[in-house]
């Protein structure tokens, strides 16, 4: 935590506090995102995560009993932006909407979108994440926090079942 003059560095006390944020003791997926902006990462908050594909192409999945490998993705993530948008997602939901995927090309973060998704510049669908499971963002230069008051990560909205049966619909 401490640079080689024994001053705290600014990395330093963001990983510790993005580590305290991350920590929860709701079985969740933590899922991190990176944008250069602060007017993103409020529209984030207010909106909803817009992704390409699945949630984890354009997200990393940590853990916060894994430091490392939360380092390792705030250093090769830096380049992407000082603001680090956090989103956890109840293990059960995402449980209970993979399963009738199963067989089907569809990934659980296709459900949990609360926009229909449109066609993105390089071919591939673009979907929105329920800004409830965004709990907030970190500045990796100040170490602030700034919560998502909506922020629920086992919240199940309507919009999901529709989804779902929109998914199964159109695979018969």
């Amino acid at each position: 935590m401490e640079s080689l003059d024994g001053n705290v560095t600014s990395e330093s006390l963001y990983l510790h506090n993005l580590i305290k944020i991350i920590e929860c003791k709701n079985d969740v997926v933590t899922f991190l995102h990176n944008t250069k902006t602060k007017e993103t990462a409020d529209k984030i908050i207010k909106q909803g995560f817009e992704f390409q594909s699945h949630l984890d192409y354009t997200t990393d999945v940590v853990s916060a009993k894994d430091s490392i490998t939360i380092k390792y993705f705030s250093i090769v993530r830096q380049a992407y932006g000082d603001f680090t948008i956090i989103m956890q997602i109840s293990k059960q939901i995402i449980e209970d909407f993979s399963a009738p995927l199963v067989t089907k090309s569809h990934h659980f973060s296709e459900v949990l979108t609360v926009k229909p998704p449109t066609m993105g510049t390089e071919d591939d669908m673009i979907y929105c994440l329920a800004p409830n499971f965004v709990k907030g963002y970190i500045n990796f230069h100040s170490a602030e926090f700034v919560a998502n008051p909506t922020f629920n990560s086992s919240l199940i909205l309507p919009v999901f079942n529709e989804n779902l049966k929109r998914i199964l619909d159109k695979s018969l």
